[in-house]
């Protein structure tokens, strides 16, 4: 089984502020990064918020939190390529460089278009479809364990076998939506 992994289980948790901007675009196409990267990369929690730093943040270059990445490497993941980063706290000053910038190498095409619900009336049927409500066939992945959904880059797939494991290791605020319950 698949699932779209977020993060969206903390209340209240801290929003990033500022994140690095790229030239070269977003984090999205599921290739490798080539070109030089600033180290570390640069984020900044919005001090206007109270709350938990979350483990994942989806900015345009993403943060993963050491948990996470340890809960991902236990899992069998191998295809994130990873950046140092920093995030900061102005209210405070504090630093946390527990954080990694991930890029996902690999994206699948494994939405089920005729049982999915698409918001809106685009013809879009890759990279930016706006799902109401995401019906992953689950055949399509070939067993991949995380990669980026093809029709909607923005989201991230896991196998059961990964939320497994990030559920077992006490990851906080991690959400899976099951087949037929995402929307984005």
């Amino acid at each position: 089984m698949y699932y779209v992994m977020t993060c969206e289980s903390m209340y209240p948790a801290r929003p990033i502020r500022k994140s690095p901007f790229f030239m070269r675009g977003p984090w999205f196409s599921g290739q490798p990064i080539t070109y030089p990267v600033p180290k570390p990369l640069a984020y900044e929690l919005d001090p206007d918020y109270d709350g938990d730093l979350k483990p994942f943040y989806r900015e345009a270059a993403p943060i993963m939190r050491q948990d996470l990445l340890d809960a991902l490497t236990a899992a069998g993941i191998d295809n994130l390529q990873l950046f140092d980063a920093v995030v900061t706290d102005p209210k405070t000053g504090q630093t946390y460089t527990d954080y990694k910038a991930v890029n996902v190498i690999g994206a699948v095409s494994a939405a089920d278009m005729a049982q999915s619900k698409r918001m809106g009336t685009s013809d879009s049927t890759m990279v930016d479809v706006d799902f109401d409500q995401l019906v992953i066939d689950e055949a399509r992945p070939r067993g991949a364990l995380l990669f980026r959904l093809a029709e909607s880059v923005g989201a991230i797939v896991v196998h059961d076998r990964v939320k497994t494991v990030i559920e077992a290791r006490g990851v906080p605020g991690m959400t899976f939506y099951e087949s037929g319950e995402w929307s984005g």
